[in-house]
């Protein structure tokens, strides 16, 4: 399955476990609050959970940064009452937007990094190779 296809999925279950987690009853203000520090708190731990889950490269990575990425994307997407009139589905994208879109952009960024950690520590090992050879060729000898 591909990381696109696997991140998405991981961020549609957060998604998922977040709204079902607002969908928790209060009966008075102070639970209303842990409810509210209990949302903000949540996506860290289900990011890792979701991470691991979908086997996703450097989830640990993955699975701390996500969240942070949800919340750019949360802050930067339109207000989607104006487009939808019904606003359960509007406030489900609302949540599920940012999830999938964070999600998706974290993993994506986390296997660009990779590559190109990869690609510079194999030019750097082509390159201690290339001057020791060079030394050696200057000495006048070959080491055996």
């Amino acid at each position: 399955m591909c990381l696109l296809l696997r991140s998405a999925v991981a961020g549609l279950a957060v998604a998922a476990l977040l709204l079902l987690l607002l969908s928790w009853p209060t009966s008075d203000s102070d639970s209303e609050l842990r409810l509210a520090m209990a949302f903000v708190m949540a996506p860290f731990p289900l990011s890792m959970v979701a991470a691991w889950s979908a086997r996703l490269r450097y989830w640990p990575v993955v699975g701390l940064v996500a969240p942070f990425a949800m919340l750019a994307v949360f802050l930067l997407q339109p207000n989607y009452g104006s487009w939808i009139p019904h606003k359960t589905l509007a406030f489900g994208m609302l949540i599920g937007v940012p999830a999938v879109v964070g999600f998706m952009l974290t993993a994506l960024l986390c296997a660009k990094l990779a590559r190109m950690v990869a690609r510079s520590a194999g030019e750097g090992a082509k390159g201690a190779e290339g001057t020791e050879g060079a030394e050696d060729t200057a000495q006048g000898g070959v080491r055996g």
